[in-house]
């Protein structure tokens, strides 16, 4: 009777054994998912550093690339690295999205109604590790090919991690500057807009409005871009190491 009880009691704990394992084998592999990143790619195509041009259907067909994936922690990656294929009127290579008309074609909306760019984003590498700035978001001027607004994170040690910094051009070579207060450490996440509404430029980091201009000309087409557009990285042979990494966990255009 004692073999018995012995026995039965063994068979108890393998099985018991059996079950804590299968128990412990699904946390984590629940843990290691995560939600996909909140973008309508059926109004963006992608600019990639090797030169290539990703259509929005390809993108919409779950495109991937060395230069554009989904990161371990869900966010839609865009790696620059520190030399490419630059675009013409440009010194930079870039991973970024430009926007699109839903039927495909390239976007160019009036600065009279409502048009507005909400993101969540966060810069995970900036330049390799050193100081240097990309370029996360822009209103682009499409009749005179120049950015209206480029909106930077700049790397800074001494700042929490990184700083923000705005391009305001409304002629071509005659930008300006403005460095703005607001920070965000590398790696973590903030949100920013981006709006041409009314005639007037606005943009925000974190809900609080930082910067606003009424533009002085009128009659204008414009489009957004978004993603990581290095100001550091330069033309030249094509690289596949990363050098700076933007992650976008939502992308929110409305125009009205």
């Amino acid at each position: 009777m004692r073999i018995m009880k012995f026995a039965a009691l063994g068979k108890a704990k393998k099985i018991g054994l059996a079950l804590g394992l299968t128990v412990l084998l699904n946390v984590p592999v629940m843990s290691l998912v995560s939600a996909a990143p909140s973008i309508d790619y059926h109004v963006w195509s992608l600019q990639q550093p090797d030169g290539s041009t990703i259509s929005s259907s390809q993108l919409v067909s779950g495109y991937t690339s060395k230069y554009f994936y989904t990161a371990s922690d869900g966010g839609q990656a865009f790696m620059d690295p520190k030399t490419g294929t630059t675009t013409s009127g440009s010194s930079h290579p870039r991973s970024e999205m430009r926007e699109q008309t839903t039927s495909g074609s390239n976007a160019a909306w009036s600065w009279t109604g409502t048009n507005t760019m909400a993101n969540t984003a966060a810069v995970t590498l900036q330049g390799g590790g050193s100081s240097g700035s990309t370029t996360i978001g822009q209103i682009f001027n499409s009749t005179d090919s120049i950015p209206l607004v480029e909106l930077e994170y700049e790397a800074s040690p001494n700042s929490n991690g990184g700083n923000f910094k705005l391009l305001y051009e409304e002629a071509k070579g005659a930008g300006t500057y403005t460095d703005l207060s607001t920070k965000a450490a590398l790696g973590s996440k903030f949100t920013y807009e981006m709006s041409l509404t009314g005639g007037v430029a606005t943009v925000k980091i974190n809900g609080s409005q930082v910067f606003s201009k009424k533009p002085s000309f009128s009659g204008k087409q414009f489009y957004f871009k978004t993603g990581n557009y290095d100001q550091t990285a330069t033309s030249g042979s094509v690289s596949t190491t990363p050098y700076t990494i933007v992650e976008l966990y939502s992308v929110n255009v409305v125009h009205n």
